[in-house]
């Protein structure tokens, strides 16, 4: 059990953006459905941030962005 609340945090805290606008902290936190989880997105997250030496919170960061047209 000790493992599905670790792995549960860890997803989490990767998902999370920190960002600092005029002096205030802006925090997302992701959630991914169950039925989205059996995808492996966390973890094809991680294998595109180390292959592009990036974190995890850059990439998804990147994608919104690109998402949005900015």
């Amino acid at each position: 059990m000790a493992k599905a609340k670790s792995t549960k945090a860890v997803e989490t805290a990767e998902a999370a953006e920190t960002q600092v606008v005029s002096g205030r902290t802006h925090m997302l936190s992701i959630y991914i459905p169950k039925a989205k989880q059996a995808l492996g997105i966390v973890e094809k997250l991680e294998e595109k941030a180390a292959e592009d030496y990036r974190s995890v919170n850059y990439i998804v960061v990147d994608a919104i962005c690109k998402y949005l047209g900015l």
